[in-house]
């Protein structure tokens, strides 16, 4: 959820339209459907947002600071190597997290006419990704190359969000150990 307060009602359309997008992307989502589901008419929609962009935008706004906030988290969290508590929650956390998967859904394969505010709303996620891992980086030893090992990082954790983004969660255990694996080799 966003920081700012919401009516109820426009509450309800967001957590609806999130359930709803996250199921059938954003071409096969229905504005009607949406209404449905919370039980008003379509018109009622338009009464907070003034189109299916308008309401698709927000729910990627609400998404993006929800998984900044899980970013920030993960990386608060002690852990063995640096960015370790991240990649290990992935899983979980797709499987629990609806603004995860339509965040994961909707930057790698964006409504075309969108495409550029979503790229630049999800670089700003990634490059908060980097900002945590190269200050954790540094604190673990002053000896790495703490942008090219920042960069990798950035890797590895695009590996793993289309393995859940495209394959699920059945190999995901395989690829984050693989990923690690290398990852950690690289850090010593």
């Amino acid at each position: 959820m966003s920081n700012l307060v919401r009516s109820a009602a426009k509450q309800r359309i967001c957590d609806a339209a999130l359930e709803h997008f996250v199921c059938y992307g954003y071409n096969g989502a229905s504005l009607q459907q949406i209404a449905d589901m919370v039980g008003i008419r379509k018109a009622s929609i338009y009464a907070h947002f003034t189109n299916k962009d308008a309401l698709f935008l927000t729910l990627l706004n609400d998404a993006i600071n929800v998984e900044n906030q899980f970013v920030d988290y993960c990386f608060a969290k002690q852990e063995n190597l640096p960015g370790q508590c991240y990649c290990d929650a992935l899983k979980q956390h797709y499987q629990h997290a609806l603004h995860f998967r339509f965040l994961l859904r909707t930057a790698y394969v964006p409504p075309q006419h969108l495409a550029q505010s979503i790229s630049a709303l999800y670089s700003e996620h990634l490059k908060r990704c980097e900002t945590h891992i190269s200050s954790a980086l540094k604190q673990h030893s002053a000896s790495l190359d703490v942008a090219y090992l920042s960069r990798a990082y950035l890797g590895v954790i695009d590996s793993l969000h289309i393995e859940l983004l495209y394959a699920g969660t059945a190999d995901f255990d395989k690829r984050l150990d693989a990923m690690w694996r290398l990852f950690a080799t690289a850090l010593h």
